[in-house]
């Protein structure tokens, strides 16, 4: 039983979550819950971090986790995370799904776990920008309408309906980076003002465009200050991650060009009109290569428009401010000379923060559903072995108690799943040649525990192609479980053939 404070992390493996987990992992205990596997997310191994694979749009799988962390330590703080977004301004079912619907999944099971504080990931995008002298505080109305913030906007009426259960705190960010840049849109800036592309030099408008940005250190601090004062804050309010400034895009440009060539760089700053002509075409020229431009046409409507910030509010209550040499206009330098230096991991880096935040993992889809059917799947695997007709495959695992056949059963299929879940076979190897050692002295042949596993591979496949939606990837799915299948098989054989020959030839 871990003595650390402990918190449940959704969104773990994204950007906030990755780098969050790697600042506190020595100081709490961490429940870290995403659709992709560690392995996959390149998050280390370490003792205090408790992995679960889990999409918050499916309730059931969310209840269970959320019911198993309950009885197994409990939790202090939840951080909400998990989320969708896309920069094509189009109202994807995703942003319901995952934003409204998997939120309310959060809430609506963290209820059982007592928590100190519940933190939701919000955005200042979820207010319209201010009018010119006005400035966005934390008591600003949630009026954007766009999809995204339409989204944000029901997570925090959600949050502020179950405060009674769990005190909430509605954290609005600015644009979070990191010393890669790791912030979709100021990499693609960046890596076309710093090019030899003929979008090099334009800019659309007078390039005012502004918004704030915060860099991942102040918001994993400012993180830190919430969970802190979590016995003083309010039941549910709304604090501001954010300097009070805003960097247009001419001043980083500015700043860039003089880092990156040692000189100021030319601008030609091209009205509206002409930059809608300009991406119009654009866009046209990338359906037809197959490979779409960042700029979108609805970028427009927020050019030379400056969003300014008075977070006093939540400066005062938690007693956090940024931290001066992580301003965007200093931190900038370091962004470009890992970009210099680093460009390979600079590339990588980015490219993976600017997909799509929700992708269809196929692995992790056979995984849900070998959970959601394991019963089933088991009471298959287990009458087949039973079977009279099954006799001559399985005589001496008819021999055992049920109960001991059915534990066997449920062992190697929850190996199996957590192969699919995490992407690994090797793992199996060591369990494959331990089974085999064991079956071997308590006198079973070898085709009779390879029948078995495959057997469990066989059930498996049948039973989740009866999902319609699984049987539209019936080649992965086969795939994913019987080529797992076959290493075990493989292995046992192996096995069973060395220890043969060694008690022949003693």
């Amino acid at each position: 039983m871990p003595k650390l404070p402990t918190i449940i992390v959704t969104g773990a493996s994204g950007f906030i979550g990755s780098h969050l987990l790697e600042a506190i992992k020595d100081e709490f205990y961490v429940y870290a819950l995403a659709r992709r596997s560690q392995k996959e997310a390149g998050i280390p191994i370490h003792p205090h971090i408790h992995w679960i694979r889990v999409d918050i749009k499916d309730e059931q799988s969310v209840k269970r986790v959320m019911t198993e962390i309950k009885n197994n330590t409990g939790a202090d703080y939840l951080l909400h995370l998990a989320g969708y977004y896309d920069f094509s301004y189009k109202d994807n079912p995703e942003y319901t799904k995952t934003n409204v619907e998997g939120t309310f999944h959060v809430l609506e099971h963290a209820k059982q776990l007592d928590l100190k504080l519940f933190m939701f990931a919000s955005s200042l995008t979820v207010s319209k920008f201010p009018e010119s002298g006005a400035r966005l505080n934390e008591e600003s109305p949630a009026n954007a309408s766009f999809p995204y913030a339409s989204s944000k906007i029901k997570g925090e009426k959600l949050v502020k309906q179950y405060q009674d259960y769990s005190p909430g705190a509605i954290i609005r960010s600015a644009a979070i980076f990191s010393d890669w840049c790791e912030y979709a849109p100021l990499y693609y800036f960046l890596a076309t003002w710093l090019s030899r592309s003929w979008k090099s030099r334009i800019i659309a408008g007078q390039g005012k465009s502004a918004i704030p940005y915060l860099h991942i250190n102040d918001l994993i601090t400012f993180i830190r200050k919430l969970m802190k004062n979590s016995q003083s804050v309010p039941k549910c309010g709304v604090y501001i991650a954010s300097p009070d400034d805003s960097a247009s895009q001419f001043d980083l440009y500015t700043i860039a060009g003089r880092y990156f060539y040692s000189k100021s760089l030319r601008v030609y700053n091209i009205p509206k009109s002409l930059a809608y002509l300009g991406i119009l075409l654009l866009n046209i020229l990338g359906r037809l290569v197959g490979k779409q431009p960042f700029e979108k046409l609805w970028m427009l409507k927020y050019v030379d428009l400056e969003m300014p910030i008075d977070a006093s509010i939540t400066r005062r209550k938690l007693g956090w401010s940024p931290t001066p040499r992580y301003h965007i206009k200093r931190r900038l330098l370091f962004i470009i000379e890992n970009m210099k230096s680093n460009p390979y991991d600079w590339l990588r880096k980015n490219e993976a923060a600017a997909k799509s935040t929700v992708s269809e993992r196929p692995n992790f889809k056979i995984y849900t559903a070998m959970v959601t059917l394991k019963d089933i799947i088991v009471d298959k695997i287990f009458n087949e072995m039973t079977s009279p007709e099954r006799k001559h495959l399985f005589q001496t695992y008819q021999d055992l108690e049920q109960e001991t056949l059915k534990a066997r059963i449920e062992t190697m299929y929850r190996l199996l799943e957590t192969a699919i879940r995490i992407g690994d076979r090797l793992h199996l190897l060591s369990y494959a040649q331990s089974l085999a050692k064991e079956r071997f002295l308590e006198g079973f042949y070898s085709d009779e525990v390879s029948y078995a596993v495959r057997c469990t591979g066989l059930r498996t496949v049948e039973t989740l192609l009866s999902k319609p939606d699984l049987k539209a990837m019936e080649q992965r799915v086969h795939d994913q479980v019987m080529m797992t299948i076959q290493i075990v098989e493989d292995e046992i054989e192996e096995t069973f053939d060395k220890l043969i020959k060694n008690s022949t030839s003693t």
